[in-house]
């Protein structure tokens, strides 16, 4: 029996040493989403996207609802579609994006 548990542990460590953490870090980059905060500003709201890659044309919002909107962005190469839900109503027509610093910044007024 203690032979036989020396092989296996054997085999299982050559496993570990043959993994390619190279392989893994390929695999966080593609499976990690930007960071998102929603904040209540008196009379603003304010969303901030991480759009680290992006330029002032990457960032744009597609759908304005009075209480979501849907932001379409570049983010770290890869084309990226959020629905934010907003915890009160604004107007769909007024609304302004900044980007800085790798952040975008999405200025809503509320109805």
């Amino acid at each position: 029996m203690v032979g036989k548990r020396k092989r296996d542990d054997d085999f299982f460590s050559s496993v570990w040493d043959d993994l390619d953490y190279e392989d893994l870090s390929l695999h966080h980059f593609i499976l990690s989403e930007p960071m998102l905060e929603v904040r209540d500003c008196g009379d603003v709201i304010k969303v901030l996207v991480e759009a680290s890659g992006s330029e002032a044309s990457d960032v744009a919002v597609e759908k304005v609802r009075t209480k979501s909107i849907e932001i379409v962005l570049k983010y770290k190469g890869r084309h990226i579609r959020k629905r934010v839900e907003l915890p009160a109503k604004v107007r769909p027509t007024d609304y302004e994006i900044r980007l800085k610093n790798g952040v975008a910044q999405i200025v809503m007024r509320k109805a």
